[in-house]
């Protein structure tokens, strides 16, 4: 049986990821078989395929906000699972009986965080909301004024507010202004388009090299010198050369590593240390994302009829979040840039080659299974690797990520 795995990450009023909800589907209609053998069995398998996965590869040193729906809870699901590591995440349609809350009574007296999900004014169950530690708050399903009211309700009651579906700077200061804990939401990629960040005059020169690397016929001596002018850019790419991360070691000097590198494959390891360059002062979880999208598409590319265009894809894995890196929208920042035209019309969502690749990564990460693998199609990708494919990518960015920051 296939399982997809995917994540989102949950922040803090200081955006440090505090969390991630696992969004885990055993086929892209239904979660459970309606028997119960098969939902038992069918729980235990997602349990166990997140113990081979492994929690902490998924979620570092994050706790993971898992769904679980009525069934689960009262054959004891949870207790399979670190009480440490998981926050348990109610759906919002479950209606409880007695022998439900006294399961919830059960696993909190365990040490369990309870969370509910997709809270709006007007939920009947008060009493299991008083058993919760988390409510989670459906900005799109409530109004300003229901969620300041939801907010006064239950601070005073001493209950954490998580806020749900936002989706801007804008919506996520005002939350913090009004009492909320924690955030959840695409607030982190999509800019205040009134807000832009000037570029410092060292990502100039990154650009500068961008366009040389991308020339028809580049040339290698430009590159060297540019790079040479910069001591910081020359000591990133000779370290990052020179790790594990490459096939070659023992790189002595930038016109060294264009040699054997090849210029392709030192344009790869060059857009790294771009994006490293323009998240120095953005919440570390943007430069993640980068890394892990980069390294999704680039396995997708090389597994599908996008074979000729892995490094393409992978450059769009890691500028998909430049519009928040540089606080502009993703259009008005593409125009300063020197990429080719399918690249820039890949990122802004416009029919290209690679823009299926693209909506598979995207709507993977959103845990929408059924659209990416009707995508997965389109491109020849055989959807059963996604899952694979993802936690590899996401293996591969923590351990870079953790290199680059040394």
């Amino acid at each position: 049986m296939d399982v997809y795995v995917a994540r989102q990450p949950i922040f803090d009023n200081d955006k440090n990821v505090i969390a991630y909800e696992l969004l885990y589907r055993d086929d892209d209609k239904n979660f459970f078989d309606l028997s119960v053998a098969s939902n038992i069995a069918t729980s235990i398998l997602l349990m166990n395929s997140y113990i081979s996965f492994g929690i902490d590869n998924l979620v570092d040193d994050a706790k993971a906000f898992i769904n679980f729906e009525m069934n689960l809870i009262k054959y004891d699901i949870p207790l399979l699972l670190d009480h440490n590591k998981i926050v348990i995440e109610l759906l919002e349609d479950i209606v409880p009986d007695k022998i439900f809350m006294d399961k919830i009574k059960m696993l909190k007296s365990k040490g369990y965080t309870i969370a509910v999900d997709d809270y709006v004014e007007g939920y009947a169950f008060d009493d299991l909301v008083e058993l919760a530690d988390i409510i989670k708050v459906d900005f799109f399903g409530n109004t300003q004024e229901e969620i300041k009211r939801i907010c006064s309700k239950w601070k005073s009651r001493g209950k954490l507010l998580l806020a749900e579906k936002v989706e801007t700077d804008e919506v996520f200061q005002w939350a913090k202004r009004i009492g909320f804990d924690y955030y959840q939401g695409y607030f982190f990629s999509k800019p205040m388009m009134m807000k832009s960040k000037k570029m410092e005059e060292s990502s100039f020169r990154y650009f500068e090299l961008l366009e040389e690397l991308n020339r028809e016929e580049p040339d290698n001596k430009r590159i060297a010198k540019i790079i040479e002018t910069d001591a910081t850019l020359t000591y990133k790419l000779l370290k990052l050369v020179n790790s594990k991360f490459t096939l070659v070691s023992n790189i002595s000097s930038i016109q060294h590593a264009l040699a054997i590198l090849g210029v392709d494959a030192f344009k790869k390891w060059y857009s790294l240390a771009l994006m490293q360059n323009l998240s120095v002062d953005k919440p570390s979880e943007l430069l993640k994302i980068s890394l892990t999208r980069a390294k999704f598409m680039e396995k997708i590319g090389e597994q599908s009829n996008l074979k000729r265009y892995t490094n393409e894809l992978m450059l769009i894995g890691l500028l998909s979040i430049i519009d928040a890196m540089l606080e502009k929208p993703m259009d008005e920042v593409l125009n300063t840039l020197p990429l080719t035209q399918i690249i820039k019309d890949t990122l802004n969502y416009k029919e290209t080659p690679l823009l299926n690749a693209y909506k598979i990564v995207l709507d993977y990460e959103r845990g929408l299974f059924a659209p990416a693998t009707q995508y997965c199609e389109a491109i020849d990708f055989d959807c059963d690797q996604m899952a694979k494919l993802y936690y590899d990518a996401i293996k591969w960015s923590k351990e870079l990520f953790e290199f680059m920051q040394t």
